[in-house]
């Protein structure tokens, strides 16, 4: 056997051999948490008129040059008016918030600093630049200039900012269709009560989960036992998914027949096995515009080989220009013994400290512990060749959705 490709290099196949993401038109309702395929253009002018920005009195700055001063209240505007009333010399008009400046008027004073005298006076107590307190129009922005571009991740603010400008239908990214496929004999349903050699179905509920925090509704087969025919024939039947997710069935053993059906099919393999640990016998194939993952069974490898490449390889097919979990250098809290050989994806507990980060590792009992490994908030990257990292020496880790979600939710990395 050759020797195994590093995770970066297979990370670099498998982002050069992804399909391109497909657009949709969507409702604006329905685009939340969507990728923007195309760019978006102000069908108008922001403001579309001179906008009041303080509720007062619109004036002509040239009359209240010497205060305290008295002007003539001759009429009110406010937020939605189109203003017939026109201001002239020794005359106020009364505004709100958002209504548009009325004619003659070049600044508005803001009501703390009047007085109003009777019902028809007001006493400005402050003079005023031209243009004080009120947005020109086209300030914001001009009419036909672009305001989102593609590859921008719709959140709340960009919705707005679509429905400003009428975008009642935009274009996005589609989302990938997603199929996950378990695989063992020895899986029964989560409601049963396991026998001897059998273990309850926890992959295929973790695996949408994972998906679900992508954005991504997958669909799950019910489990495969270990049968090369049937193996083949859901293999088959999953041809129409954008996403084919396999667990289990990737390895070597002789009842491992995910990897010898794909192989024996018309898909292309690009990668089989990495120098990666947990994940070695993880697969990467193409069938047409298909994406197939085969993910090790063991539960913490099937969590972490999801994050290592279904989240990138889905990100990119979301319309995601980089899709990759952020990587981050820490000071190591604790020391790490390691037997070198490949690249180890420690379960670890990062936290932000001062100026930088500080990140402890966490202790499982292998492969299919989840119960410890849930506690992870990161993978703390243990070099191929090392054999013992040291407390206070510079590590790289890598940032789980969970630390993001502690309060350090940055969206920047993913742009």
């Amino acid at each position: 056997m050759g020797q195994l490709h590093t995770y970066d290099e297979v990370l670099s196949l498998l982002f050069q051999n992804l399909p391109k993401p497909t657009a949709e038109r969507v409702p604006l309702e329905a685009s939340a948490g969507r990728v923007l395929a195309t760019a978006v253009k102000a069908d108008l002018d922001l403001p579309p008129f001179d906008r009041v920005v303080m509720d007062g009195y619109a004036v002509c700055s040239a009359d209240v040059r010497t205060v305290p001063c008295r002007l003539r209240v001759v009429g009110d505007v406010v937020a939605g008016d189109s203003p017939e009333t026109s201001v002239g010399s020794n005359e106020a008009v009364r505004i709100m918030t958002g209504a548009p400046l009325p004619r003659g008027a070049d600044a508005v004073q803001m009501v703390e600093k009047t007085v109003q005298v009777g019902s028809e006076l007001v006493e400005i107590l402050e003079p005023l630049v031209p243009g004080e307190n009120v947005a020109p129009r086209a300030s914001e922005v001009q009419k036909g200039s672009v305001v989102l571009r593609p590859g921008e991740k719709l959140s709340s603010i960009e919705i707005g900012v679509l429905a400003t400008f009428g975008q009642h239908m935009v274009e996005v990214f589609r989302s990938p269709r997603a199929v996950i496929i378990p695989t063992g004999t020895e899986l029964v349903d989560v409601r049963d009560i396991p026998g001897p050699g059998e273990i309850r179905n926890s992959n295929a509920y973790m695996l949408k989960a994972q998906c679900a925090a992508l954005g991504i509704d997958a669909d799950v087969t019910p489990p495969l036992g270990d049968d090369r025919e049937r193996t083949a024939a859901v293999f088959e039947e999953s041809k129409s998914a954008d996403l084919l997710i396999f667990s289990g069935g990737v390895s070597m053993g002789d009842r491992d027949f995910v990897h010898m059906v794909i192989k024996d099919s018309e898909a292309r393999v690009v990668f089989h096995k990495a120098a990666i640990k947990p994940g070695k016998p993880v697969l990467f194939a193409r069938r047409a515009d298909q994406v197939i993952l085969g993910l090790p069974g063991n539960p913490v490898s099937s969590f972490v080989t999801f994050e290592l490449f279904v989240r990138p390889a889905a990100r990119v097919l979301c319309g995601w220009r980089r899709g990759g979990l952020p990587r981050v250098t820490a000071r190591l809290e604790a020391a790490v013994s390691h037997k070198p050989g490949r690249l180890f994806f420690k379960p670890a507990l990062l936290r932000f400290e001062g100026p930088g980060f500080a990140v402890t590792p966490i202790e499982t009992k292998g492969s299919a512990d989840l119960v410890a490994f849930r506690k992870a908030n990161s993978l703390l990257m243990v070099p191929a060749e090392a054999t013992q990292l040291e407390v206070g020496s510079t590590v790289e880790v890598m940032a789980l959705g969970a630390f993001w979600e502690e309060g350090f939710e940055n969206e920047a990395y993913a742009s």
